[in-house]
């Protein structure tokens, strides 16, 4: 019978441990927390968004895609869905995103640690496992005891308030694997602009789009940015839907799913800017031509002359434009008052302030610490792993989930890198298929 070790509690690991186990393994899991999967508790909102039915590999970014595409088959979103039914757990489907029936991530994780403790899985909780070695038998020594196979699956920093998570890729690289840099993924983006003070706690509807350029001198970049050329940066990823301001940060899906770009730019000390386009159902001709009319019909053809429109403030101009916050925001960015006459604003300030809802940019300083992100990028090489998701270097010792180079988008998707791994690492540690 073999005798398994997974150093790690969470999707992965807990994937990994009930596939081994039903296979007829003897399985031990070494938890670095109090309870194993509590991080499975906040994803999704805490709804546990499982998967998606939308399965391509344009969702995911990893240096070896094929590598990452025949695991993610092996194991897809239909045996996910079997999965879980076999564990009792109902599946939802919301525009193709799966959740639990109850869309409680509890009811999953309870689903899960009912099986572990049926299947007679060993777990240890607030063991951090910090020795580790290869026997020349081939076995593993693990915190003093010896094992035939061992599974990395203890996950990244996202969401740890200390660097204890990343001891699962200091084990790695003890055991000669190289590390793809690891960056927080899926977090927001930190920035510090006065504006935010105003746009503090905004939700809007926007398409964001990354830029990045080698590194300035910060003046030069001040004035950059004061003058609006961005001509020296290129656009590295464009996303829209919601997004949300808070006092130091933009923050929302679009944001977060360009992060790790935005992460590795910083990481190669690149300058990296966020521009919002307000009104990203308009194209920038539409834009205009709205512009026009809108100038016009406030009778920007007497604009200097006409004692009414000396009476139109500025913050009358754009009422209705979008929220207020983000209009004050634009005319404090323009240097202006909502008070001032738009008569004596004049066509010269009014036109670019009106495109700023456009391209109103922001410099981004860095992505949110490793407390507050939901994912990583970087990890294990596919390079350096099998198909089974065995080391090549070290047989015997395999990988599975967040730890290896394979990251997704929201949506699922990193749920479903964490099943199909440990599905996959799980069932060729056991060496043998599930009966």
């Amino acid at each position: 019978m073999c005798n398994i070790a997974i150093i790690g509690g969470g999707a992965a690991g807990m994937t990994a441990a009930i596939v081994a186990a039903t296979a007829g393994a003897t399985v031990t899991i070494f938890e670095q927390k109090k309870k194993v999967g509590q991080k499975l508790l906040s994803t999704g909102n805490g709804k546990c968004n499982l998967s998606n039915r939308r399965m391509v590999m344009s969702e995911y970014h990893t240096s070896h895609p094929r590598k990452a595409e025949a695991i993610l088959n092996k194991f897809g979103v239909d045996d996910t869905v079997d999965f879980f039914g076999s564990l009792g757990v109902m599946i939802r489907e919301k525009n193709g995103h799966l959740y639990p029936y109850s869309e409680q991530a509890r009811a999953v994780l309870d689903a899960m640690r009912v099986r572990l403790a049926e299947l007679g899985v060993l777990i240890n909780t607030d063991t951090p496992v910090t020795s580790m070695k290869r026997k020349p038998d081939g076995s593993y020594l693990v915190m003093g005891a010896t094992f035939d196979k061992v599974i990395i699956a203890s996950g990244s920093q996202a969401g740890a308030k200390n660097e204890v998570a990343a001891k699962g890729y200091r084990i790695a690289s003890r055991m000669g694997h190289k590390i793809v840099p690891v960056v927080p993924g899926l977090g927001r983006l930190m920035c510090r602009n006065q504006l935010l003070d105003i746009l503090g706690g905004v939700r809007c509807q926007a398409k964001v789009t990354l830029l990045v350029s080698d590194k300035k001198d910060p003046q030069e970049m001040e004035v950059l940015l004061e003058k609006g050329d961005f001509s020296s940066f290129e656009v590295k990823g464009e996303e829209s839907g919601e997004i949300q301001f808070a006092a130091n940060a933009l923050s929302g899906i679009p944001v977060l799913q360009l992060s790790r770009i935005a992460a590795y730019a910083l990481l190669a000390e690149m300058d990296v800017l966020v521009a919002v386009d307000f009104i990203p159902d308009m194209s920038n001709e539409e834009y205009q031509e709205f512009c026009h009319q809108r100038l016009n019909n406030a009778g920007s053809n007497s604009i200097l002359g006409d004692s009414g429109l000396r009476k139109k403030t500025l913050e009358h101009f754009l009422l209705g434009m979008t929220h207020k916050k983000i209009n004050q925001a634009i005319i404090k960015k323009h240097r202006l008052h909502p008070d001032d006459s738009i008569a004596d604003v004049g066509m010269r300030q009014l036109v670019p302030l009106m495109m700023t809802y456009k391209n109103m940019v922001f410099h981004i300083r860095s992505v949110d610490d490793w407390e507050n992100v939901q994912g990583s990028a970087g990890g294990v090489s596919l390079a350096e792993l099998s198909d089974e998701l065995e080391s090549l270097s070290s047989p015997g010792l395999y990988f599975a989930g967040e730890i290896i180079d394979v990251d997704g988008r929201c949506g699922g998707y990193n749920l479903q890198w964490a099943w199909s791994s440990g599905h996959c690492a799980g069932v060729s540690a056991a060496g043998k298929e599930i009966v």
